[in-house]
């Protein structure tokens, strides 16, 4: 416990030192996201906040028993850096996924999780396709849903707090995760002094993913069916969104820039940002606790709390609107 404070602390102060330092970095050299349209945000910002995110967890992670999962940090930070280059020069969705299937299939091959092999007659090329999926998905997930002020930085330290408690020796750096994305968080509470960028949402989301597929020691796909649980609410909104855009006729643009998730249509303006944080840090508390329980072996209603609670989600823009 005592090890995890202070690698979760270090990570929380070298986080927020470096965060306000990129702050500046990014204002001179105009490395700014501009409001249009599809912004959730009216000025200026900075969005390199994730590489402080970066740093900090390693440098917290330094101070723990890794235990063995370094391989699951190297793999987020080269995914982070494929998002650090988009936020530096723009790259297309296709080459930024493909980036990211790549490091996500060497880190399979490289380091093979035991829930591979755990998957009782399914062919092994299908439950490797699955994994690259599921590490993509979130990772993917959690840059779609970084959209408003606080909400992404805070679901990560909720999820990983949840995920700590579930993930056994995969979990050995989650408190620096933690703590790093806490730091981060002082400048990122709206206002928002700066934005993390695909390199910190990129980050957060494959390592969290990552350690949910390697979990399970003995293999056991239970267990990571109740990891994956804990991604529940973002993994819904964004699987949800594209569900109904495509229903309506997107077709190739279907992962263009918009405002159709949840989060965003039940915020209409920036100063609505902490309700909508508010809204999915509890969501978060809810899908970690269904996790929890299906961890314990209540899986059925395990799932059925997870399910209630993106079916309010879903419900939401509705009600909002119906106040």
């Amino acid at each position: 416990m005592n090890e995890a404070l202070v690698g979760g602390g270090v990570a929380f102060l070298v986080a927020g030192a470096i965060v306000p330092l990129l702050v500046r970095f990014a204002v001179g050299r105009n490395l700014l996201d501009v409001p249009n349209a599809r912004s959730s945000h009216e000025v200026p910002t900075p969005r390199l906040g994730g590489v402080g995110v970066v740093f900090g967890v390693w440098a917290g992670a330094l101070l723990l028993d890794l235990r063995g999962v370094w391989p699951l940090l190297a793999a987020a930070t080269l995914v982070a850096l494929v998002g650090l280059a988009d936020d530096l020069s723009g790259l297309h969705f296709g080459a930024k996924a493909s980036a990211q299937a790549v490091v996500a299939s060497g880190l399979l091959l490289l380091y093979p999780p035991a829930v591979l092999s755990g998957v009782e007659g399914v062919p092994w090329p299908a439950v490797f396709v699955a994994g690259v999926l599921w590490l993509c998905a979130v990772c993917n997930a959690y840059n779609f849903m970084d959209g408003i002020d606080g909400m992404t930085g805070g679901v990560a330290v909720t999820n990983a707090l949840f995920l700590s408690a579930l993930a056994g020796d995969a979990g050995a750096f989650l408190p620096a995760l933690a703590g790093a994305a806490l730091g981060f968080l002082v400048w990122n509470i709206g206002p928002a002094s700066i934005f993390m960028g695909d390199a910190g949402s990129y980050f957060l989301g494959f390592s969290l993913a990552a350690t949910a597929l390697y979990a399970p020691d003995g293999g056991e796909v239970r267990v990571f069916l109740a990891c994956a649980l804990v991604f529940a609410p973002y993994l819904f909104d964004t699987g949800y969104t594209i569900v109904r855009r495509l229903r309506r006729g997107v077709g190739k643009g279907i992962f263009s820039a918009h405002r159709e998730h949840i989060y965003q249509r039940i915020t209409p303006s920036t100063g609505m940002h902490r309700r909508t944080s508010n809204l999915y840090y509890g969501a978060a508390v809810v899908s970690g606790i269904a996790a929890l329980a299906a961890a314990r072996g209540w899986m059925v209603p395990g799932l059925g709390l997870a399910l209630g609670c993106c079916l309010l989600l879903a419900a939401l823009p509705r009600l909002v609107r119906s106040r």
